[in-house]
């Protein structure tokens, strides 16, 4: 407790006059995942730049498509959780109502992409968008889809995981009569992963 302590005091003292915790400008961190208030990355490394360059594995004339790459944010993914029937409600939910009310949709000149689901996650329970946390905050257009991701992901029926940490349990193929390589997973994976093995059925 101590050590957490000070190290909180000491981040305190760091922070920028005006700026309170878990904030920017004002805005309140992360309700469920899906809220941005966080400051904005400089994505600049000029040591990691040199050792890749030093490597040459770019070809010379893409250096700069290389780095544009890197900055790319990761696309938005989340996972559809919880018992079959419950996860085809949530999913005809999303498909009928709130992805239709995405098509033609333009916010600050972007045009949205309506989500597609990740053609190898069965039933189509994962899905992927360009749509950043700042977006969805901000948006006055995307209120209802923001306020439904953030009541679905607190009430355990939509998980916001990125889509690499979805491909272990795929892979592992967990069965009933899988007790002991399940205890063997958990024992090593983050708590995202092992939910996403632990599939209750009906």
């Amino acid at each position: 407790m101590g050590r957490r302590s000070r190290c909180r005091r000491l981040q305190q003292q760091q922070r920028p006059e005006g700026v309170e915790d878990g904030a920017e400008g004002g805005g309140k961190r992360g309700e469920a995942g899906w809220e941005g208030g966080y400051p904005e990355i400089v994505k600049e490394n000029k040591l990691f730049e040199h050792y890749y360059q030093e490597l040459k594995i770019v070809p010379e004339g893409e250096w700069d498509q290389f780095m544009d790459a890197l900055r790319e944010p990761l696309p938005a993914t989340l996972r559809i959780t919880g018992y079959k029937s419950h996860a085809k409600e949530i999913l005809h939910c999303l498909k009928n109502k709130y992805f239709k009310e995405l098509e033609n949709l333009e916010v600050d000149g972007q045009k949205v992409e309506v989500p597609q689901p990740l053609s190898w996650y069965p039933e189509e329970l994962a899905w992927h968008t360009n749509l950043s946390r700042k977006i969805l905050r901000k948006s006055p257009q995307l209120e209802k889809f923001h306020q439904f991701l953030v009541s679905e992901t607190e009430s355990g029926n939509i998980s916001r995981q990125e889509a690499v940490s979805m491909i272990p349990p795929l892979l592992l193929n967990v069965q009933p009569h899988h007790k002991r390589a399940l205890l063997l997973r958990m024992m090593w994976t983050t708590s995202a992963v092992t939910c996403s093995s632990i599939k209750p059925r009906g």
